[in-house]
């Protein structure tokens, strides 16, 4: 396992979306990490002399596999809806194409540590399509032998998205108002901030566990 002060590299994808381009300040921020390799179809916004960004179409992987050579972790905040995505089809291709191609590549290439973000409520016998394929992607995903893999599970994220989505606004404003009311086991349910995630992330690619589902309620723990 990597000392937290020692120098490496990590690879992000998705670092223009909610939770990845929060990740990605934090990195820039973590005087231990020289280099931030950046896969995607949009250049980041943020400019800075560690980002490493290769523009990426998620066709051939294989053309990719070298620049996960000598990388401690590999962050995987990829994702879109089906309204976004136009069918079933083409958001099984992001959600979940992507993250287990990412994981083979980290396989092959020998990186330390692989983390994702999935849903709550993720699972493979769910019969909703969305949270199906997100527990398809986690199955498939630790089918791969990294020494590290953590799933996030985050309920619904709060922070400023780019795109306006109706329901997530009134589901914002009910949790918000009513949120203290969920103990328990319900505690997952609650909002968590898309920051409190991101540096979840970040803790637990430093931690000592290996293969881990994290819900809300310990993200938001962790994360803090």
């Amino acid at each position: 396992m990597i000392n937290r002060t020692s120098p490496h590299s990590v690879l992000v994808v998705g670092a223009t979306g909610l939770v990845g381009s929060k990740l990605l300040d934090l990195l820039l921020e973590d005087i231990a990490v020289s280099r931030v390799i950046v896969i995607g179809r949009s250049k980041p916004v943020r400019a800075s002399s560690k980002i490493d960004f290769h523009y990426f179409d998620f066709q051939d992987y294989k053309s990719i596999e070298p620049l996960f050579l000598g990388v401690f972790s590999v962050y995987c905040c990829i994702g879109t809806t089906i309204k976004l995505a136009g069918s079933n089809e083409n958001f099984r291709k992001v959600d979940f194409d992507i993250p287990v191609e990412l994981a083979r590549i980290a396989e092959l290439m020998k990186v330390s540590s692989y983390l994702v973000i999935s849903s709550l409520k993720a699972s493979p016998n769910s019969s909703n399509f969305y949270l199906k394929t997100k527990g398809e992607m986690e199955l498939a995903v630790s089918n791969f032998k990294i020494p590290k893999t953590a799933f996030f599970r985050p309920s619904l994220l709060l922070g400023p998205r780019k795109e306006s989505r109706s329901l997530e606004k009134l589901m914002k404003v009910f949790f918000t108002t009513f949120g203290f009311l969920l103990k328990g086991r319900l505690k997952n349910f609650k909002p968590v901030s898309y920051e409190v995630v991101a540096q979840a992330m970040i803790r637990v690619s430093y931690s000592s566990s290996n293969m881990k589902v994290y819900e809300t309620d310990e993200i938001r723990w962790i994360g803090k």
